[in-house]
């Protein structure tokens, strides 16, 4: 064996020994220490008794509708209870009687109005459902071989309309002009007729009772011209026939 190889052992067991004496240091040395955490603390431990329970969680949790999941029913709303309420609170609570149609209509049927006008010295009278206007007199033109009683024609915006003299129509004395004088503009058919009277007075009501019919004799005035005559507190009327007055066939 030459010098290098003894050299070369030497230098083999002095690297192991290192190498063991390295690995017994590592051993030896104390373990080194993590970085310390701050950790929060744990909450106190509760008793078992204390622990809310799941079910207890979720009442808690779950709104107060959800708790008792009844059937829900819908509420009728009276619109009457509505409209009460509204009166209630605007202070009318005192509600006004109300007629019944059956009310109306009887109360409409069981009186006509009447426009009561003067003609010589009787007071006659038209149903105002007849009517269309009174106006004042005015110059009438003449319509050739016209019964005598009609006067002549007027235009009343744009509307031709004869115009009887009531005096002679129901075959009354003539008399003076008064300056009350007025043409009542009544409806016939299609059309409209005037007729002049002495003097416009009032309108009235007549009820069933203030009513009688036609008597069979009638001093200067012919029968087919009166429909009854209406009674009032103060003044009995003639009601007269627009539909025969108007008529120039009866004469």
């Amino acid at each position: 064996m030459n010098l290098a190889k003894i050299r070369q052992k030497v230098q083999n067991r002095e690297a192991r020994e290192q190498a063991v004496e390295a690995e017994r240091v590592s051993l030896d040395a104390p373990p080194l220490e993590a970085p310390s955490l701050q950790v929060a603390a744990a909450p106190s431990p509760v008793a078992a008794d204390d622990r809310p329970s799941v079910a207890d969680t979720a009442v808690a949790v779950m709104p107060e509708s959800r708790q008792n999941p009844l059937p829900r029913r819908a509420r009728h709303i009276d619109p009457l209870d509505i409209i009460l309420a509204g009166r209630a609170a605007a202070g009318c609570d005192d509600d006004l009687p109300l007629a019944s149609e059956g009310q109306v209509v009887a109360e409409v049927s069981e009186y006509e109005e009447i426009l009561c006008f003067r003609i010589s010295d009787e007071i006659y009278g038209i149903n105002i459902m007849e009517l269309k206007e009174i106006i004042k007199p005015r110059e009438t033109t003449e319509v050739p071989r016209a019964p005598v009683f009609i006067m002549g024609v007027i235009s009343l915006r744009g509307v031709i309309i004869p115009v009887f003299n009531m005096r002679e129509r129901l075959g009354l004395p003539l008399g003076d002009r008064t300056g009350r004088e007025r043409i009542v503009i009544a409806k016939r058919n299609e059309g409209f007729t005037g007729l002049l009277v002495d003097e416009v007075i009032q309108v009235v009501r007549i009820g069933k009772e203030g009513r009688e019919p036609a008597p069979a004799v009638l001093e200067g005035i012919d029968r087919d011209f009166v429909c009854g005559i209406g009674r009032t507190d103060t003044m009995m009327i003639i009601l007269l026939n627009v539909a025969s007055i108007t008529d120039i066939n009866l004469c």
